[in-house]
């Protein structure tokens, strides 16, 4: 491993001299969980206590199967007291991101998103050109000489791929070595397993009204599907459609909770619809993502008030092209030759799984 990387562990391990209790603070998904697992096995002889916290319930079904079936251990923020811990660290995430931390202060921060706004923070490694936070912490554990387990091998490989959406867009080339490093170790079954659960019975009626309601623009595929229960069954839509070889670009969207989510799906590298869909719709919505996936959520009582009440899904469908296609013309091509930055949703939505 890189002399980097040993000098930030050594930085790390310097908060540790006196076995202070931590609180890993996370949004539950495949790269957050597994990067606090990895950072609860590097600290577990040098702290007195180390407590995994997610901010809200679990709803994915990969993500429950994930847990699940590699035991991970972790609680609800609701049921433990931030400030019985003695150090405080986010993971995949920052200060900012995490409403319930407004008026704490952050001592760890390990990430790969952009920095929005600057924490005192006693120790950060941020590193935006990397695709996933697990990379970060398997580059921790091989300077710190751990063995590695199967599961949690499996873990920060089922992160990594998550993130990076199986190295089909923007990752690091460590993003690839870490991947490779850990792979031998990993239980593929399981693997295997974890992400062959995607839908329950239940979904499925989704699935027929989106495809009766789907609209077809050139290469474009747009779907309002009214109330959902769970902004996830969005994600899934999109991720289907967008494997039609007619479509290059998706949107789906939905009223779910106090907001309207709309996901984002692209195929076409000349455009980046993280940077579209931010400037279309933030403010007063939260919105970005990258080259291939984005995601905007709007408060309800944000929208036309047409929309704030029961409506033909079509004039939904209309306002949200309408938005892009005026984004679109206030800003002009843009070019790059490197990996795509990341456009974060701020603050609640960052790092969600798109």
């Amino acid at each position: 491993m890189s002399k980097e990387a040993r000098d930030k562990l050594k930085e790390l391990f310097e908060l540790f001299k006196s076995k202070p209790s931590l609180l890993i603070f996370i949004h539950p998904d495949p790269d957050s969980i597994a990067s606090a697992v990895a950072l609860r096995r590097i600290l577990l002889r040098r702290s007195s206590r180390v407590v995994i916290a997610h901010d809200e319930a679990i709803k994915r079904l990969q993500n429950k199967a994930m847990v699940r079936l590699l035991k991970i251990r972790m609680t609800s923020i609701k049921d433990i007291k931030i400030n019985d811990f003695d150090l405080l660290a986010v993971l995949d995430g920052q200060w900012n991101h995490f409403p319930e931390l407004s008026n704490q202060k952050v001592d760890i921060c390990i990430d790969h998103h952009p920095v929005e706004v600057k924490h005192p923070y006693k120790f950060t490694d941020i590193r935006p050109d990397f695709g996933a936070t697990s990379s970060i912490l398997y580059e921790y554990l091989a300077a710190d000489q751990i063995k590695i387990s199967r599961t949690l091998a499996t873990a920060l490989c089922y992160g990594i791929k998550t993130d990076t959406d199986n190295f089909t867009r923007g990752f690091h080339r460590f993003d690839a070595v870490a991947f490779g490093g850990l792979l031998p170790t990993a239980d593929y079954y399981l693997l295997r397993s974890i992400d062959q659960v995607e839908v329950t019975l239940k979904d499925l009626g989704q699935f027929r009204l989106a495809l009766d309601r789907i609209r077809v623009k050139g290469r474009k595929a747009f779907v309002h599907l009214d109330h959902v229960p769970e902004s996830d069954i969005l994600v899934m839509i999109a991720d289907l459609l967008i494997r039609v070889h007619e479509i290059e670009a998706v949107m789906v969207s939905g009223f779910c909770s106090d907001r309207l989510t709309i996901i984002f799906r692209n195929r076409n590298p000349r455009k980046h619809i993280g940077l579209l869909v931010n400037r279309a719709f933030e403010p007063p919505g939260t919105a970005g993502g990258h080259r291939y996936a984005a995601r905007a959520e709007i408060p309800i009582k944000c929208l036309p008030k047409k929309l704030q009440r029961d409506c033909p899904y079509g004039e939904v469908v209309e306002w949200i092209r309408a938005k892009l296609v005026q984004a679109r013309s206030k800003s002009s091509p843009r070019r790059s030759r490197g990996p795509a930055p990341c456009v974060p949703l701020t603050p609640e939505s960052n790092h969600r799984h798109n």
